[in-house]
């Protein structure tokens, strides 16, 4: 295999349904060069009871530890990223949201970039579905900042995420900035992810109180390093 795909998720059956008959629908040989990572950050509606459709690729499933703790939201998509990159099998990672997919043209074309060589972090296109059209901010195509795909050597060599902000929305701030130090970005715009709003799927993206947010981030003392959360591992399947 070539590739891990790593999403959290966090209240998105119906995202991850339709990521599901994404990936289920790929070609036998990009199933083959693939493996599947899934970590669900405590969710009410678990990861593991969403349906599998058959002719998955190679797939595991894991959740994190239920918060026990009223300082800590349950929003701990770092510490996600972090234990889907530390359980991924292959050279390369390929990070995203779980109301972003990569089609299985675009699949195939970062595959083909990977034989380059280079040790390099890529960013890329972003579509909205359903129209397919650039996503826009400011008159200008906008990527999504939180999508990369990199060597996994590269990703534990900048440190991962910071555990110590689980609980607070909007941390891949601090991650990119270190990236950026480490590594050259390059920019694919003949690669394209497709971003689901909720308008299409109710659930595509989590709803959050950022006011709560705020709160704890005002409140966060001390360090958490990275792998620090307890987890499970409830499903560990090869490609049907």
């Amino acid at each position: 295999m070539n590739v891990s795909l790593c999403y959290a998720y966090y209240r998105n059956a119906g995202m991850l349904a339709e990521q599901f008959r994404v990936w289920a629908d790929y070609p036998a040989d990009l199933k083959s060069r693939i493996e599947l990572i899934v970590i669900d950050d405590g969710s009410p509606e678990p990861a593991i009871d969403v349906p599998r459709p058959p002719g998955l690729p190679a797939l595991t499933i894991g959740r994190l530890a239920d918060v026990d703790d009223p300082f800590t939201p349950p929003w701990r998509q770092d510490a996600a990223r972090n234990r889907a990159a530390d359980e991924a099998v292959c050279d390369w990672l390929f990070l995203s949201d779980m109301d972003h997919v990569l089609p299985a043209a675009s699949l195939r074309a970062l595959l083909d970039r990977f034989r380059n060589g280079l040790d390099v972090a890529y960013t890329f296109l972003r579509l909205d579905a359903p129209d397919m059209t650039p996503k826009m901010k400011h008159g200008a195509r906008h990527p999504h900042p939180n999508t990369y795909a990199m060597r996994r050597s590269k990703y534990w060599a900048v440190g991962g995420y910071d555990e110590t902000l689980c609980g607070i929305y909007g941390t891949d701030g601090p991650f990119r900035k270190k990236l950026r130090a480490q590594a050259t970005i390059v920019h694919l715009e003949d690669v394209a992810i497709v971003r689901y709003s909720r308008e299409v799927i109710p659930d595509a993206s989590t709803r959050v109180d950022r006011n709560a947010f705020r709160a704890v981030e005002h409140a966060r003392v001390g360090s958490a390093p990275a792998l620090s959360i307890p987890w499970q591992r409830q499903l560990s399947a090869v490609a049907a």
